[in-house]
């Protein structure tokens, strides 16, 4: 007697026998992580605590954007619990700061000086000038102003005493500034000061304007020394969003992450379409 032969299965049915064990999620809900649900409501809370307006002003784009994010926080969150980071009441914000406390990023001289190598031209800087502003409403007011500088008052406190700018507490400081930050007719005429040296009244559409140089620095590359501060705040950064990505990543895999898609009254275009979404 010639045996008898059973049919497989097709791959798309042992997918629907899959998602028929598994049950769809309940009404409302739109992620499951594990046996922990969220709804659409919550996610609409999300969204206000990070724009203060609720999801139906937004756009698809922003929603999308926004809905990763909050599957990803979610997914920490239950990561950082079953560790003991995170309590029922942290925030995913707090769980971060908690791992990063337990695990913070090692980052050695070596590191420092290899991303100082690799990145040089990051460090170099072009000529700049140390600049100041007095920015006064009226014609009347800039030319008070100019003659307190003529009679000999320091530009600094005019500044503090007559300028409107925001920059008027600080003595009209702008900071370090080159060529390329300034629009070209007033960097021609910055650049044309000699140090010390303040402008004529230079008329603008909400008033008057007078640019004093405290001095002009050369172009430079910024030392090891000089840089090493910054190139440490940065690799902590870049490895403390890696730790976190890696703690994301994980969670996806362990728990059995689901996402009602077409639960969401907007176009999603994320990364959570597939393949563990329905």
């Amino acid at each position: 007697m010639n045996p008898v032969r059973v049919p497989r299965p097709s791959v798309w049915l042992l997918a629907a026998l899959f998602l028929a064990c598994a049950g769809s999620l309940p009404e409302g809900v739109v992620v499951r992580i594990g046996g922990e649900e969220k709804s659409y409501e919550d996610f609409d809370r999300y969204v206000m605590e990070v724009l203060d307006v609720d999801a139906s002003r937004s756009s698809s784009d922003v929603l999308s954007r926004l809905f990763e994010r909050f599957v990803d926080d979610q997914l920490l969150l239950r990561w950082a619990r079953d560790r003991g980071f995170a309590d029922e009441t942290a925030t995913s914000h707090e769980a971060a700061a908690s791992l990063l406390e337990a695990s913070p990023p090692d980052i050695s001289t070596t590191d420092v000086e290899r991303y100082y190598a690799e990145h040089r031209s990051d460090f170099q800087r072009p000529a700049r000038a140390r600049l100041r502003q007095i920015l006064v409403e009226d014609r009347a007011s800039a030319e008070l102003a100019v003659a307190e500088l003529e009679a000999g008052v320091d530009f600094g406190e005019v500044a503090r005493i007559r300028s409107i700018g925001p920059s008027a507490p600080d003595g009209g400081f702008q900071g370090e500034l080159s060529r390329e930050d300034l629009p070209g007719a007033l960097a021609d005429v910055v650049f044309a000061l000699e140090e010390g040296e303040w402008s004529e009244l230079l008329e603008a559409d909400y008033g008057f304007r007078i640019f004093q140089v405290e001095r002009f620095l050369p172009d430079e590359t910024l030392s090891l020394q000089v840089a090493a501060p910054s190139i440490r705040s940065r690799l902590v950064a870049e490895r403390s969003e890696a730790l976190i990505r890696q703690a994301i990543e994980e969670a996806r895999r362990e728990y059995n992450l689901r996402v009602a898609v077409s639960r969401l009254p907007f176009e999603y275009s994320g990364p959570y379409r597939a393949p563990a979404t329905e």
